[in-house]
């Protein structure tokens, strides 16, 4: 399962990205995540199903420092071959 998340709230400068990149080392998906320069989170999730939408539904709530208001998910079309998750700073 290949998802591709815009994740929107005060969700930068709350340490997102790295709650994040813990989340998904844990479970074994891979992709990325980075911050855009409208103030959203932009993630790449790839893995089985039941480990994203896990993933996805932690990031409805996120870290404590963040509020997160709206998410929204597409599926990710593009071959990505990356074999671990990563931090785009």
């Amino acid at each position: 399962m290949k998802k591709h998340l815009l994740i929107f709230g005060k969700v930068q400068g709350v340490g997102f990205r790295n709650w994040l990149y813990v989340k998904a080392t844990e479970k074994n998906v891979h992709g990325w995540v980075k911050n855009t320069i409208k103030g959203e989170v932009e993630v790449l999730l790839i893995g089985n199903n039941k480990d994203v939408n896990e993933i996805i539904k932690q990031c409805e709530i996120g870290p404590s420092t963040s509020r997160v208001m709206e998410i929204k998910i597409q599926d990710y079309k593009q071959d990505y071959f990356g074999k671990s998750f990563s931090v785009i700073h």
